[in-house]
């Protein structure tokens, strides 16, 4: 679990300091054990699902401080942790993306929420072409006294490969509201 915290915490600040195409029935199939260390518990306020304003990610965290899936906005399709989520593009094609770690650590100063997801393999089909890479998002900011809203800053790192590289130089923090939605 520590290290976790600090590679979220340094992840962060490196990135501070540099700077939908599926259609129903989607199917994930497992790539990879779960891991067996424990998790923490989150506050049970915290517990439920987060929807973003303005934007597709949903998170849905677990009392036992785990992030149970996410939605994702490559594909509007649903990611779990060490699971693959096929799914079929408008032309038929298929594609996929791959979650890695997910997690979720809280600290009651500041009342401060931060969840990482990991995709560790983004392939999205075009006629004749695709996109393969992979991408972690990083989610921090405090919950409001309520436990309704989070305010968060959020960092996106990603490879898409060649064509679609990311600019190091242009890394920054997108602000994003999170309502709870459901208990």
């Amino acid at each position: 679990m520590r290290r976790k915290t600090i590679f979220l915490a340094c992840a962060v600040f490196a990135v501070a300091l540099s700077g939908g195409c599926g259609r129903p029935g989607s199917e994930q199939k497992a790539v990879g054990p779960a891991a067996d260390e424990p998790k923490p518990s989150l506050p049970s306020f915290l517990a439920g699902t987060w929807q973003a304003q303005d934007s597709p990610w949903k998170i849905v965290l677990a009392p036992d401080g785990s992030v149970v899936s996410a939605l994702v906005p490559m594909g509007a399709e649903v990611v779990r942790p060490n699971l693959t989520t096929e799914f079929e593009m408008q032309d038929g094609t298929l594609s996929h993306v791959t979650g890695g770690e997910f997690f979720a650590e809280y600290g009651p100063t500041g009342r401060q929420l931060s969840v990482s997801i990991e995709i560790k393999d983004i392939h999205i089909s075009f006629p004749g072409d695709a996109i393969d890479g992979n991408s972690t998002d990083f989610f921090t900011g405090p919950v409001s006294e309520d436990g309704k809203t989070w305010d968060v800053n959020w960092f996106s790192i990603f490879n898409y490969g060649p064509r679609f590289p990311q600019d190091e130089n242009d890394i920054y923090p997108e602000p994003l509201v999170f309502k709870k939605i459901e208990e």
